[in-house]
């Protein structure tokens, strides 16, 4: 606030002599001036947003409502005349919407009230240590109004919560939630008992995570590999170690996916890990190197007539490109092409730089003749 303490002590002092009467038409006359028509859009305010027409007040009714709720929020209403008064001049946009929601949950207007402590809560100062946490009380008690008026008493709790923690001195708070606590469920009530705001936020987080349809909820990275991988093993396995579970979950997917297709490989890599956590412990087990199958053990669990290649084999037995829809002539003539680019492996007096075939693409096809396609068979 603007202006010397003695000012500001002056304005307190004059506020607090001030009638209600007087106070619930100067606000009244406040709003309806933010509430007019804005030149610029008419479907916005000066300052708030019109009241839809089947819930507006008219100004005496208005009026009448403020100076009703006068003996809750006197104080309140004093308060933000002093910092209106020490600093811009007039109310600004936060104090005007909490005034006239208040009225409109008096009137049972209930959806305005919503509105209007929701408006409260975005541009009312913010708590300090708590992003985004408004710090007015009475801003949250409006919100519980609101809530409770449209039915969602659990909601409803949960702001009135955050008010009384807020100013426990308050014994409005305190009767609104004392009233509030015996609307809600008994589980509800248990958990803002033991929890208090920050507990029956989570708890309603939970409960909304647990709503959601399966491809909605938040799941960790592979969550459903693990879950699918787990229930093979514990087909195997169903008591198996939790230690010993999570290391046959590191192996890569291939490799486990091949274990678990074969009971007796499953059997090996469960005996080894059983051996290792029973021997070194678990401390050991978790940096314990966990290899796949060898090749031998592939063999043996496939039969003698595997067909494939062990690690460190060499090439196959006529590895090599093959065209397919091209004759044996067609495809040695391919190969020959592919020689002459890689300026390898031609035949005696054909080998050089591929240069020479840079204009003419075809010159390639030109220079190879039968002999050459003899010398390569």
């Amino acid at each position: 606030m603007q202006g010397s303490k003695e000012l500001v002590y002056s304005i307190k002092e004059t506020i607090a002599l001030l009638p209600g009467a007087w106070c619930a038409q100067y606000w009244s006359a406040c709003i309806n001036k933010a509430q007019e028509p804005n030149p610029m859009s008419s479907r916005d305010g000066r300052l708030l947003r019109p009241v839809p027409k089947p819930w507006k007040l008219p100004q005496a009714a208005l009026m009448q409502r403020l100076l009703d709720a006068m003996h809750k929020i006197h104080s309140l209403q004093a308060g933000l005349l002093c910092t209106a008064w020490g600093s811009s001049g007039r109310p600004d946009k936060a104090s005007l919407a909490l005034l006239r929601g208040l009225a409109y949950a008096q009137a049972g207007k209930f959806e305005q009230a919503l509105r209007d402590a929701l408006v409260v809560l975005a541009y009312a100062p913010k708590q300090e240590g708590c992003k985004g946490i408004c710090s007015w009380p009475w801003g949250h008690a409006l919100h519980s109004a609101a809530l409770e008026g449209l039915q969602d008493n659990v909601a409803a709790a949960l702001a009135m919560q955050i008010a009384h923690e807020m100013d426990p001195s308050s014994q409005h708070h305190k009767h609104d939630m004392e009233r509030l606590m015996r609307r809600i469920p008994q589980a509800v009530a248990d958990v803002l008992e033991a929890g208090g705001s920050a507990g029956l936020k989570q708890w309603l987080a939970d409960e909304a995570e647990q709503k959601k349809p399966e491809f909605l909820k938040q799941r960790p990275k592979y969550f459903y590999y693990y879950e699918w991988m787990k229930e093979r093993i514990c087909e195997s396995y169903p008591a198996l170690p939790e230690l010993v579970m999570d290391k046959l979950l590191t192996m890569p997917a291939g490799d486990l996916d091949l274990i678990l297709q074969h009971p007796q490989a499953t059997t090996w890599k469960v005996d080894e890990l059983m051996g290792v956590l029973e021997e070194q412990g678990p401390a050991l087990l978790e940096r314990y190197p966990l290899q796949g199958l060898t090749w031998e053990q592939v063999k043996e669990l496939k039969g003698p007539n595997l067909v494939g290649l062990g690690m460190g084999s060499g090439p196959a037995p006529g590895e090599g490109l093959v065209e397919m829809g091209l004759d044996r002539h067609e495809q040695l003539k391919l190969e020959m092409q592919k020689q002459y680019l890689l300026g390898q492996g031609l035949p005696e007096g054909h080998k050089g730089s591929t240069c020479r075939h840079q204009d003419n693409p075809n010159a390639m096809d030109d220079g190879i003749d039968d002999e050459d396609l003899e010398d390569i068979e």
